[in-house]
């Protein structure tokens, strides 16, 4: 099972409102595997944390 902390969280929705332009898919598990691919979250966050972040991302 994977940890994901609030403040690895925190990081996670910052980098995706910074570069929102890089990350128009609207699909998780894309955006999971671009996050992972350029080394910014770690591998064992699942998609479904991913949804809950980009939830985040786009209420605010």
């Amino acid at each position: 099972m994977s940890c994901l902390t609030r403040k690895l969280q925190q990081q996670l929705t910052r980098y995706i409102q910074r570069n929102s332009n890089a990350l128009t898919a609207n699909n998780a598990e894309q955006v999971r595997d671009v996050l992972v691919s350029k080394g910014v979250c770690p591998s064992d966050v699942t998609t479904d944390q991913v949804k809950v972040i980009l939830q985040d991302v786009r209420s605010s």
